[in-house]
């Protein structure tokens, strides 16, 4: 439960909420719907009382609840969620004026320099895709999608967050091992991350960090592309500028 055991002040530094500041029951709720991922769409209730290790008669409750409120949805022994639970991210997608600003500029950038350009943010030990832009034939993966987490430690769009997190401010979880080092000194050599056969073997990417207006670290713009496209060494600089400006016109954004 790493992203509701911590909370961030206005300063940046985070640390240990205090139990009884919290309301447990609404944490076990969350984690109800959290049980429900790419690979579990529907599930019975043993399985969501295995998968968040509740007590089966606290899960069924939870699940009539969300029921209830139009969340999830019964077929006949299985639950699954609704389309019901997008209207608990609008508050966040209209905030970051997702559709209205960062789309558009996603899609230009995608356009010009012909590859899929995604945009994640920081999510605790994560980075979190929240906006993506794909080009008609160009390469991609199944796997990238809003919503999707991936690790900040084994991915460019990682690395190009953790080069600029301050020491109060890393992530706590995420080893700073010496290859990890050796990552964030390239990317501050570099100006941009690259992670060549990353998570998948045979896929590459780059990735640009993306700052508020007051300089914190907020996130990444980032493509993917098979490794034997292109060589750190010799990126195409037009490709690097257009996403160099990507991540200026979405910092400015938020």
């Amino acid at each position: 439960m790493s992203s509701f055991e911590t909370t961030t002040g206005a300063d940046g530094d985070s640390g240990k909420v205090d139990e009884t500041e919290i309301s447990l029951t609404f944490r076990k709720g969350l984690q109800v719907m959290m049980a429900f991922d790419g690979d579990d769409r529907q599930l019975t209730l043993a399985e969501i009382a295995r998968k968040t290790g509740l007590n089966r008669s606290v899960a069924r409750r939870l699940v009539r609840t969300l029921l209830q409120m139009g969340i999830l949805r019964e077929t006949g022994q299985r639950f699954e969620m609704t389309v019901g639970v997008l209207r608990l991210a609008r508050g966040f997608t209209d905030g970051h004026r997702i559709a209205q600003i960062i789309q558009p500029i996603l899609r230009r950038t995608s356009e010009t320099i012909s590859e899929n350009v995604s945009f994640a943010l920081r999510d605790g030990i994560d980075a979190t895709y929240v906006a993506h832009a794909q080009v008609k034939g160009s390469f991609t993966l199944n796997r990238v999608a809003i919503g999707t987490h991936v690790p900040l430690a084994s991915t460019a769009a990682g690395h190009a967050i953790l080069a600029h997190v301050g020491a109060g401010d890393w992530p706590e979880g995420v080893e700073r091992g010496p290859e990890l080092e050796d990552a964030i000194a390239r990317v501050h050599q570099r100006g941009f991350a690259y992670l060549a056969d990353g998570l998948i073997d045979g896929v590459s990417s780059v990735a640009f960090p993306v700052f508020r207006a007051n300089g914190v670290i907020e996130g990444a713009v980032s493509i993917l592309f098979p490794t034997d496209r292109f060589d750190p060494a010799e990126m195409p600089g037009s490709l690097i500028a257009e996403l160099r400006q990507c991540a200026v016109d979405i910092g400015t954004s938020l």
